[in-house]
């Protein structure tokens, strides 16, 4: 479904989140991103909804930050891959 997030001529916005995984499954940390948005509070939404979702309910503390980013998209025409024509026939 295509969405028109009103950024062709402006800025966008992406939301950084920072999370570490449980200590039982190695509390590796993992950095994801999220977006474009067209408008910061969006991306900041997301960062948000994260350190909510990987709170602790007995200690308060939550496994996940996170920081909104701002870019530019610069659009150009698409070239698609040349594909390679299949060999007639086989060995002789």
């Amino acid at each position: 479904m295509p969405r028109n997030i009103k950024a062709d001529h402006g800025a966008v916005y992406r939301a950084v989140i920072t999370w570490t995984e449980i200590p039982e499954k190695g509390g590796t940390p993992h950095t994801e991103y999220e977006g474009p948005y067209g408008e910061p509070g969006a991306a900041q939404g997301r960062v948000t909804f994260w350190e909510n979702y990987l709170r602790d309910d007995d200690t308060g503390e939550t496994r996940a930050s996170g920081h909104v980013e701002e870019g530019t998209i610069t659009w150009q025409p698409y070239t698609p891959p040349v594909k390679k024509r299949a060999k007639k026939g086989g060995p002789a």
